[in-house]
């Protein structure tokens, strides 16, 4: 007889960039998605567009997953100020979807859907990605997938990816510089090592 525990449905926690590339949802989150469906899990997911708003819609209409399993949390200013998103929390309760108001702000609110959750699906783009994206638009930040993600791990929300990356080639520059002055050392030494031994040979 299996005496395994039964394994709980877990709560995935969806969030990603505002501005997906083409085929961005298909590409890093789909798979994902469907394999957290299929385990019965349940689904957290704020109300922006871009990823949120993918997100909402696959599981709702393509993928036809029972309302209950979807929460839309939202901060009080966007239900208070923003009368496109207070039609959106009301279709997705007259769906039969759950609906969270917490926190004033974007930052509270998405710290109430990592404590809410158990794991994250998410993706955001490499500063090399954000470059190429973006262009003349590009500008050093942490967005806040990233700070999800972070936040999950328990690491400082804030980041300098641009100072890191200066840190890692300075620091990678000073280790080959080292590598370089102990290899003309060794060859300086052994050079010294054989002028002693012909010395001593004769």
């Amino acid at each position: 007889m299996d005496n395994k525990p039964e394994q709980r449905p877990r709560t995935a926690f969806i969030s990603g960039p505002l501005e997906p590339g083409q085929d961005y949802f298909r590409t890093h989150y789909e798979a994902r998605i469907r394999e957290a469906i299929a385990a019965g899990d349940a689904f957290v997911m704020g109300p922006a567009e871009g990823m949120d708003t993918m997100a909402r819609n696959f599981l709702l209409d393509e993928a036809a997953v029972a309302p209950e399993r979807v929460t839309v949390y939202f901060s009080e200013q966007q239900v208070l100020w923003d009368p496109e998103l207070a039609a959106l929390k009301a279709r997705v309760e007259r769906l039969g979807g759950h609906v969270v108001v917490e926190g004033m702000s974007t930052g509270v609110r998405d710290a109430a859907m990592t404590r809410d959750s158990d794991y994250d699906i998410l993706r955001y783009m490499s500063v090399e990605e954000q470059k190429a994206f973006y262009g003349k638009r590009y500008f050093p930040r942490v967005s806040n997938t990233e700070k999800n993600e972070r936040r999950r791990l328990g690491l400082p929300l804030h980041v300098n990816h641009e100072r890191d990356k200066v840190d890692q080639a300075r620091l990678a520059a000073d280790e080959s510089g080292k590598d370089s002055r102990n290899g003309a050392l060794a060859t300086w030494k052994k050079g010294v090592s054989n002028m002693v031994n012909r010395v001593r040979s004769t």
